[in-house]
């Protein structure tokens, strides 16, 4: 670790514990709001400007919590509790101190965190969330003793971004040797991001149903089964001649039990062979337009992902080509089925103009 400026480190000490003065008198005026008593005041001020700082230094284990250890800091944020008590902050112009205020000194606390984590060795990752967690924390700490979800969570003003920026910048600038350079740039760069999401009314977005690797997949599923339609389109062509006369064998002999039992019976006459020929075009094209809309509706399956509320076992599943085939050829291999299959398709046959 590079040695850094006194000014700096004045600058920076200087800044911590005025922070640590506004965040209690922000949070004396947050218990003020809620109704709370005297203690609340005491409590939610401490959360709100110490909480970061002890979570911080309870994680890097290294020694008292700085906030124990050092009583400036308990004098500071009570005193900023006293104060929320006895004057009534409110309006637009503290409304704008506060915003402005907390955006600032989550700034430079981020900067504090990573320099402290620095400090004591820690990994790349631990150090920019030592810098998260001490301008966030005391804010999560504060808002879920007070029963409230965490303003850092969800379609709020960005202020986790703006603290890894700043302790990303103190980490490439202390790597680099120059890490005096990245505690003013960084603790900048956050404060102007932080003000830039108040200025801009910049939200960081919370889509529920966001799930692009569900979405690909969908569509690669839509792509694949289009695919296979289209293999199966031109398997139907390439079917086995042997297979396709075995129907036709299967079909011509249920038709001439039929012919001849008619003609015992007195019915009707045999049929020619011109409709006999046309019969059987007849049978085909209906074979060819099963598999063609079985495959079609199960064209129509295109979700992915985990049902969690049980819809998608709503409908019945179609029957694929497979199934369909294999179906008809039961069929046929039994004359007792076939027969009743002729039967079926003469009804149409004859009703057909």
């Amino acid at each position: 670790m590079s040695e850094v400026d006194p000014l700096i480190e004045s600058l920076y000490r200087w800044s911590d514990v005025s922070g640590v003065l506004l965040m209690g008198i922000i949070g004396g005026t947050i218990a003020r709001k809620s109704g709370y008593d005297i203690i609340g005041f005491f409590f939610i001020a401490m959360f709100s400007s110490l909480g970061g700082g002890m979570v911080r230094d309870v994680l890097i284990n290294q020694g008292t919590v700085a906030a124990m250890s050092e009583p400036e800091y308990l004098y500071l944020a009570f005193t900023g509790a006293l104060i929320a008590r006895f004057v009534y902050f409110k309006g637009k112009t503290w409304d704008y101190i506060q915003a402005h205020g907390d955006a600032v000194v989550s700034g430079l606390w981020a900067g504090t965190g990573a320099v402290k984590a620095i400090t004591y060795g820690l990994p790349l990752i631990p150090c920019i969330m030592m810098g998260v967690f001490t301008a966030t924390g005391g804010s999560m700490i504060r808002d879920i003793s007070m029963g409230r979800e965490p303003a850092v969570f969800g379609n709020n003003q960005p202020t986790v971004i703006p603290a890894i920026a700043c302790a990303s910048i103190v980490l490439i600038g202390n790597h680099f040797g120059m890490l005096a350079v990245g505690m003013v740039v960084g603790p900048l760069v956050s404060i102007f991001l932080a003000l830039l999401g108040i200025w801009a009314g910049w939200r960081v977005p919370a889509h529920q149903d966001w799930a692009p690797i569900n979405d690909t997949a969908a569509q690669v599923k839509v792509l694949a089964k289009k695919a296979e339609h289209k293999s199966r389109a031109v398997g139907r062509k390439l079917e086995p001649h042997r297979v396709r006369s075995w129907r036709h064998r299967q079909m011509e002999a249920a038709l001439q039990r039929r012919m001849e039992k008619e003609a015992r019976s007195g019915k009707r006459k045999k049929m020619t062979k011109e409709e006999v020929s046309d019969f059987m075009d007849s049978f085909d094209s209906d074979v060819d337009q099963l598999s063609a809309s079985t495959d079609s509706g199960a064209a129509d399956e295109t979700d992915f992902g985990m049902d969690l509320s049980g819809d998608s076992y709503d409908t019945e599943e179609p029957v694929s080509t497979e199934e369909s085939q294999r179906l008809l050829d039961a069929i046929l291999a039994d004359d007792k089925l076939t027969d009743e299959l002729i039967e079926r398709l003469m009804s149409r046959y004859n009703s057909r103009d």
